[in-house]
């Protein structure tokens, strides 16, 4: 595979610290009305940034493909920037948060499939954790943005047993989580563990996230908002990537600090 550029470790660690910073000055703008736009504008491209360079960092990419990505998701969010009113904005963060807990649970998912020889059990565990906290996070925000979108019942939906099945979906994802870190030199058991871990993980997200009415929504999204930010970060950790690592604390303690 022919690389686009070659870039070392002191130059990645440099640049992942200038962008990390970035996105945290533009999410600290987003905080004031005047600033908020720019804000957006500098956190987005500071990410997106991260992106190319982690790619070009890991060789996994051509020009082409490099370019194409590019473009597949700029022409996706100018579509979404087109049709989506102000008023249905809450919605499109919801979504946003999901897709990102989404893509954490997937990257904790591959991960499984290429184990390192050291700190294995590390790697293990973080990779379950990601897959449990991305799929209780996409999950929980396509039903909040359904909720708020009126597709599903904004009312609260409480079904018979909740709390007890709530605690027992988390459960029963982190009783995978063990069985898949013990057991993980047998593929089936670790293929099985990781299927479990995101089925109960995505029922524990559909529990935690129906019975929430409309008017408490704001409040979940920005608790998944948080969510997302701390899946990223595990992530990053499960494939020893410091720029997820640090931008996924960031958007965690930002999320945080929104359902004060």
């Amino acid at each position: 595979m022919n690389t686009l550029i070659e870039i070392s470790n002191p130059v990645y660690y440099v640049i992942c610290a200038v962008l990390s910073i970035l996105v945290l000055v533009g999410i600290a703008m987003m905080s004031k009305v005047k600033t908020a736009a720019r804000g957006n504008a500098l956190s987005a491209t500071a990410m997106g940034l991260g992106v190319i360079v982690t790619l070009l960092k890991l060789q996994v990419v051509t020009l082409p493909w490099l370019i194409g990505g590019i473009l597949i998701g700029g022409i996706i969010g100018t579509l979404l920037y087109t049709r989506v009113k102000m008023i249905q904005m809450p919605q499109m963060v919801a979504l946003l948060n999901g897709i990102g807990g989404g893509a954490s649970a997937l990257v904790g998912a591959l991960t499984l499939f290429q184990l390192p020889v050291s700190n294995v059990y590390f790697t293990l565990v973080t990779a379950f954790l990601a897959i449990i906290i991305g799929m209780l996070t996409l999950v929980g925000s396509l039903v909040a943005a359904g909720k708020l979108h009126r597709v599903l019942p904004q009312k609260s939906v409480v079904w018979p047993f909740h709390n007890v099945a709530t605690s027992l979906t988390l459960i029963v994802a982190v009783f995978f989580l063990l069985i898949g870190t013990l057991n993980y030199v047998v593929p089936s058991a670790l293929i099985y563990a990781m299927i479990g871990t995101m089925l109960f993980s995505a029922l524990f997200g559909l529990y935690f996230s129906i019975r929430v009415g409309g008017a408490d929504m704001p409040i979940t999204i920005s608790l998944l908002n948080s969510l997302s930010g701390v899946a990223g970060a595990i992530a990053g950790m499960a494939i020893g990537d410091i720029f997820l690592v640090a931008v996924g604390g960031v958007v965690g303690a930002s999320g945080l600090l929104l359902t004060q």
